[in-house]
């Protein structure tokens, strides 16, 4: 596992959030767009494109994204609680789950450790050095 692999957790993470969030304003906004009118009948409108479509289509495809991410998290997730078996120092173990798995800031593990969040953040970098070596 190198470092890079590691904080792509972190990011996934983050990605995740950003993804539901658009999902969240994009449903939103599909309240205040006037319902499609299902009688069949033809509406005189032409080539007039059907609003509430685009926003299906937008919501599933960020749906769509958003469960990729989801799997993605998964795996990598997987992938890391298998490298974690082999780290034998403790502290370094719940650094690496706190900030990679429970997706905490550097800020949180600090407080949770009683450490500066330069500290652990620093432990997290030097053992991919070593680790890497």
């Amino acid at each position: 596992m190198t470092f890079e692999q590691a904080c792509q957790i972190y990011y996934i993470h983050m990605e995740i959030k950003a993804l539901q969030l658009d999902l969240a304003r994009l449903k939103e906004e599909r309240r205040y767009v006037k319902a499609t009118n299902l009688t069949g009948m033809p509406n005189g409108k032409g080539g007039y494109k059907n609003w509430m479509d685009e926003y299906l289509i937008k919501e599933e495809e960020l749906q769509n994204l958003l469960n990729e991410n989801l799997y993605k998290l998964q795996v990598e997730r997987k992938n890391f609680e298998e490298f974690l078996q082999g780290v034998e120092d403790a502290q370094m173990r719940l650094i690496l789950r706190l900030r990679c798995v429970n997706n905490l800031s550097w800020e949180a593990i600090g407080e949770e450790l009683d450490k500066d969040r330069r500290t652990v953040s620093n432990k997290f970098k030097k053992f991919f050095l070593l680790y890497s070596k």
